[in-house]
């Protein structure tokens, strides 16, 4: 072989391996680079993604058993209402509120010691993720309004 002939063939360099890449040294076919990390990352996203609507839901169902709880302590602190009238505001503000948000809906109004009337809601969150319960509890207080004598 004469010098001019090796002259036109590209001169490769070896590949050197380093401590911090040393998978440099292997060749993947083209349009290959990214699938697999797309493959693993995929359902790792659909996960985060179905994770974060249930946090949602379990979230508004959580407001609206508090808004429902201050609505039914509002009425049945009223003055001349009465502990059922507080049930009544509750199961009508879930009702006309979110229907379907908060599913087995409970509603306890108690009059407490000192003049004040106590509305618990209680009931469950939408499940997007199956066999997950999430149970939603809230609890308002205000006291009851009335005349008093003075002296």
């Amino acid at each position: 072989m004469t010098l001019a002939a090796n002259a036109s063939v590209p001169r490769q360099r070896p590949h050197r391996r380093t401590a911090t890449r040393t998978w440099a040294w292997v060749r993947r076919p083209r349009g290959e680079d990214g699938f697999a990390d797309f493959v693993v990352c995929l359902p790792v996203f659909f996960l985060l993604v179905i994770a974060g609507v249930q946090f949602a839901l379990w979230s508004h169902a959580a407001h609206l058993a508090r808004a429902a709880a201050e609505q039914g302590s509002q009425v049945a602190s009223g003055y001349g209402s009465s502990p059922g009238a507080g049930t009544k505001a509750a199961y009508g503000f879930i009702a006309t509120t979110g229907p379907g948000t908060l599913s087995g809906a409970h509603v306890s109004t108690t009059t407490l010691p000192g003049d004040v009337a106590q509305v618990t809601v209680t009931g469950r969150a939408q499940a997007i993720i199956p066999w997950l319960d999430l149970t939603v509890s809230a609890t308002s207080d205000a006291p009851v309004q009335e005349y008093r004598r003075s002296g």
